[in-house]
């Protein structure tokens, strides 16, 4: 069964996709402090230049622990073994051990927002939906699996952190793709905790964080109604930082409580 322990006691092996900015910038910061030393953080996205800018930060802030870039573009499909051995190549390359970590962690952050200058029956661009759902679900599903293919051992602790969203049960005009991609993944994670019960699995949904995706939402959504109320939030002072739901990410995963796969919100935890 899944280890309950605190997760932050543990060396570990921990990737993190979409990790150039915003929550993903957070999480590989807020982690980086709080794992023990010579843990190693993967640092995944598509702009080298970005995630070479957060290693930095996160070299500032826990010199102990080693930070490793790898440019990754989850929409990548064309090429069949692109997944395949994505971390067996990253151990090799820097010469570690997987048997010198007690824990893996992977976090699935990457995430884009889909076409949101559209109504749902105004979608007939099959490309467009279809690359969306490539980057979206169908490259987190392979990437998930070749990790824990690398990171097979059940005997040690293995997580997954999905980074999902309220629109997954609350439907908002113009967030079609989005919500049914975030649906998507959260039941292949409830079905993969059923299938693997050694794995520690939490779905965690940040809520409303002033990062470059709700810019573009105010740019482009065509959903007036919430958008007023998105640009009410930011006038208020209540778009959070994405350092605020972070840091109770961090605090689930030392609670380490919660139960396997369920959905858990930053604003009702």
């Amino acid at each position: 069964m899944a280890d309950h322990t605190n997760i932050f006691l543990k060396k570990t092996f921990v990737a993190i996709t979409g990790a150039s900015r915003g929550l993903g910038r957070s999480i590989a910061l807020q982690f980086s402090v709080n794992l023990p030393a010579n843990s190693v953080i993967v640092l995944m996205a598509r702009n080298s230049q970005a995630l070479e800018s957060v290693k930095f930060e996160v070299m500032s802030v826990a010199p102990n622990i080693k930070v490793l870039v790898r440019n990754y573009d989850q929409g990548n499909l064309e090429n069949t073994d692109y997944f395949k051995d994505i971390f067996n190549e990253l151990l090799l390359q820097n010469d570690i051990s997987r048997d010198d970590f007690e824990q893996y962690i992977i976090v699935h952050n990457c995430a884009t927002i889909g076409d949101v200058t559209k109504r749902s029956l105004e979608l007939s661009d099959s490309t467009l939906v279809r690359k969306y759902y490539d980057i979206n679900l169908t490259g987190m599903i392979l990437l998930n699996t070749s990790f824990f293919q690398t990171f097979s051992d059940s005997t040690k602790s293995r997580v997954v952190v999905n980074m999902t969203s309220t629109s997954t049960y609350d439907p908002l005009a113009s967030f079609h793709l989005y919500s049914a991609g975030k649906a998507a993944r959260d039941m292949y994670m409830r079905v993969l905790a059923v299938e693997e019960p050694s794995l520690r699995i939490l779905t965690f949904a940040p809520g409303a964080s002033d990062t470059d995706m709700a810019k573009e939402v105010e740019r482009l959504c065509m959903n007036k109604p919430f958008l007023e109320r998105l640009k009410g939030l930011r006038a208020d002072g209540k778009l959070t930082r994405p350092d605020t739901p972070i840091s109770k990410l961090v605090q689930i995963l030392e609670e380490n409580t919660f139960e396997n796969a369920a959905y858990v919100g930053f604003v009702n935890c």
